[in-house]
């Protein structure tokens, strides 16, 4: 069962509407343009029953409740919108040492991560690990194969 695909998709202006990111104003530009495209294909590509807003954060890391740094962070509440926060803050060093499409593919994927317990919180599963890993860079992947076509 491909989770991600696990809702139709209807040809509405006003369908699929339901994912909002939010972008820290320090946020570097060349990240905030590859999520801008990333979000714009999400929409274009699946669909997302619940509303969900994205929080892109200038932060290396996120914390969880018991105050672990993580690379991503999903929650949800039983009356309220499901929320992820993405670290994406990008230190020099990591510039140096990377190419930068191994660096956005690093960022989107850890994204597409929380997005994959965002699907399996909609279809009451549990919440796997292993199974977010698994669509991690398969996700990746068609984006940066479509935006490729585009090119």
């Amino acid at each position: 069962m491909n989770l991600w695909e696990k809702f139709e998709i209807k040809k509405s202006k006003y369908n699929n509407n339901g994912v909002l990111f939010h972008y820290e104003k320090s946020l570097d530009r060349e990240i905030k343009e590859l999520f801008l495209s990333f979000s714009k294909w999400l929409r274009k590509n699946y669909v997302f029953p619940i509303h969900l807003n994205i929080y892109i954060v200038d932060k290396e890391k996120v914390k969880l409740k018991n105050n672990q740094l993580v690379y991503g962070r999903f929650r949800y509440y039983e009356n309220r919108t499901p929320v992820i926060h993405i670290p994406a803050k990008i230190e020099e060093y990591v510039k140096d040492s990377y190419e930068i499409n191994e660096i956005f593919d690093g960022v989107l994927s850890s994204l597409v991560h929380e997005l994959t317990h965002y699907y399996q919180f909609v279809l009451d599963l549990e919440l796997s690990e292993r199974q977010a890993n698994y669509y991690r860079f398969r996700i990746v992947d068609k984006f940066n194969f479509d935006r490729r076509d585009l090119l």
